[in-house]
């Protein structure tokens, strides 16, 4: 499935925007349509038949819970990032339209019964934009998606809470106008930056671990080139809570570390 990643350049260079806080940009101009699943998927997936064309991606035992990708239809033939299996004990519910990308993840919470699946809708060079799945089991055993969360569903409301200001090389970001981090710009050679120069969109990654966390890394629009850059960027996270209507609302806003 493709997704429109565009740059727009904002304006002249500017070597120094002092403390205006400035709203970020997104680069996914409009929501993209899920894609579905190849012919050969959908016909591999008929009938589930756990072989070593499939990779665990979770077990769990003490629940008789268990999550499969699909990595080929045969030697000859890829999935081209697409089919989960949902094992529910002896029932299996075959996902063929679940685009899981190149670094699924899934993980349980018996307490809620939630199921999350983190698949990815578009990966590439300096690309990695994923997708949360929310499932539930239903009476008879089988998994059905209760919700998941676009793409750009989720840049736009990263983009009403995240601003940031630039004061010479240092670029600060906040969020609901608290300020998170602020970090210095070391590239030299791009010619200095765009009036609209952070950017978010490219790089939106999720954690599951008790609750759903969203990350994203902006980057910055420079003067020379129509690529962004993320050399000394952060990696700002918020936990997601999901409403009943299928929505979502976004707080506590940090900047990750390594640790």
């Amino acid at each position: 499935m493709a997704m429109a990643m565009v740059i727009v350049a904002g304006g002249a260079m500017t070597g120094c925007k002092g403390s205006a806080q400035l709203p970020v940009k997104g680069t996914m101009e409009s929501a993209q349509a899920v894609g579905n699943a190849p012919q050969a998927v959908l016909d591999v997936m008929k009938h589930v038949n756990l072989d070593d064309s499939y990779e665990t991606l979770m077990e769990d035992k003490d629940h008789g819970i268990a999550v499969y990708s699909l990595l080929k239809c045969s030697d000859e033939v890829s999935s081209e990032g697409y089919g989960m299996v949902v094992a529910n004990g002896d029932v299996k519910t075959a996902l063929p339209n679940l685009r899981h990308g190149r670094m699924p993840r899934a993980s349980y919470d018996a307490a809620t019964g939630d199921l999350w699946i983190i698949g990815s809708d578009v990966e590439g060079t300096g690309v990695n934009v994923e997708r949360p799945y929310l499932l539930r089991m239903g009476d008879d055993g089988y998994a059905s998606i209760v919700t998941s969360i676009a793409p750009y569903d989720m840049q736009q409301a990263l983009c009403k809470s995240l601003t940031y200001s630039i004061d010479g090389q240092d670029i600060t970001f906040y969020s609901e106008g608290n300020k998170l981090s602020t970090v210095t710009n070391h590239i030299e050679d791009m010619g200095g930056f765009m009036d609209d120069a952070i950017y978010i969109g490219e790089q939106i990654s999720y954690i599951t671990d008790g609750k759903l966390t969203v990350q994203v890394t902006p980057g910055v629009n420079f003067v020379v080139g129509k690529i962004l850059h993320y050399d000394d960027m952060p990696t700002i996270t918020a936990t997601v809570t999901m409403q009943d209507d299928g929505g979502f609302t976004l707080d506590d806003f940090k900047v990750a570390t390594d640790e």
